[in-house]
């Protein structure tokens, strides 16, 4: 039986934070970094998706990300934001910078401990007012229609098997003009989409699609630790958290409940890309296997960074 331990969250929020002088050398070099990565992709989805950049692993740190979303979220002393899928509650913190009115956020998991401490924590910071929620994000009758400024998530919505409810429910609770702000990864069809293969080295982090069910349930096993991460691939398998779409699947479900995609950056994988390098033709066999569900395309896109905004249907 494998047992679950939670995140510390000040911890995470450290470990994923960058200084300004990393975050300035992103900043100058990261038209070449987009050049670079877009190379790997086809002339059709650059075409077709028209990403504002195409970048490796992080190649926009999250302080980036933040100044990216903040564009978009107008007035924001008086704006009132929904951070959804929230977990350990550890992103609340970097939106709470922002001083908005408040922040509303939800789980569908309890972790009340740390919730209580960021509370604490971003009153005493930025006196911003934090509202945790225990609720699952395609359900948030709490909230009236057209009350939310500004909705953001991160590693969220590859985990939602109703996507569309999902974002049926955002745009009921945006006010007009209203936008998302949301960055969601990896993807089940790149390499490690399923949080977990990877383990043991660059030539199994594409054992959730190589292997038969048999294969992949000893290779679980083989791997697991004893106490996971409660936020980690091996909670996500055993609950099969898992939405299993591509970005052209997501782009699709966001026109189809009227959100418009106002910028698309797209995330690279350079564990795909190596094994792609390295193992040729376990690579083509992958691409061959998967045709009718994804592109060769799909197997090096790790996330996307997506800003959304509600239009009038």
């Amino acid at each position: 039986m494998v047992e679950f331990k939670k995140n510390e969250w000040l911890s995470h929020h450290t470990k994923v934070s960058a200084g300004l002088f990393k975050r300035s050398v992103y900043f100058i070099i990261r038209p070449l970094l987009s050049l670079k990565y877009s190379r790997y992709l086809s002339q059709k989805t650059i075409q077709e998706f028209q990403p504002r950049f195409c970048l490796g692993t992080r190649g926009l740190p999250l302080e980036s990300r933040r100044a990216w979303g903040s564009k978009y979220l107008k007035h924001v002393r008086e704006a009132l934001v929904l951070v959804q899928g929230t977990g350990t509650g550890w992103d609340v913190i970097s939106w709470a910078r922002l001083r908005p009115r408040k922040i509303i956020a939800t789980d569908m998991f309890p972790f009340e401990d740390s919730w209580e401490d960021i509370t604490r924590y971003c009153y005493d910071h930025y006196k911003v007012r934090v509202d945790f929620r225990l609720s699952a994000i395609e359900d948030i009758t709490f909230l009236e229609s057209n009350s939310v400024d500004f909705i953001a998530s991160d590693a969220v919505y590859e985990h939602c098997r109703d996507l569309p409810g999902v974002m049926r429910e955002s745009f009921r609770i945006l006010k007009p003009g209203g936008c998302i702000y949301a960055s969601y990864g990896p993807l089940y069809f790149c390499a490690g989409g399923d949080h977990f293969s990877g383990r043991g080295g660059l030539e199994n982090c594409f054992n959730h699609l190589r292997l038969d069910p048999e294969a992949y349930q000893q290779y679980l096993e083989a791997y697991q630790e004893e106490i996971e991460d409660f936020q980690g691939g091996a909670r996500y398998i055993q609950l099969d958290l898992f939405s299993y779409l591509t970005t052209r699947q997501y782009l699709d479900i966001y026109r189809e409940v009227h959100f418009e995609a106002k910028e698309l950056i797209l995330e690279i994988s350079q564990d795909a890309l190596q094994f792609k390098k390295i193992y040729p033709d376990k690579f083509d066999l992958l691409v061959n296997k998967y045709k009718d569900q994804c592109s060769q395309d799909d197997l090096l896109i790790k996330a996307n960074m997506i800003i959304l905004q509600k239009v009038d249907k």
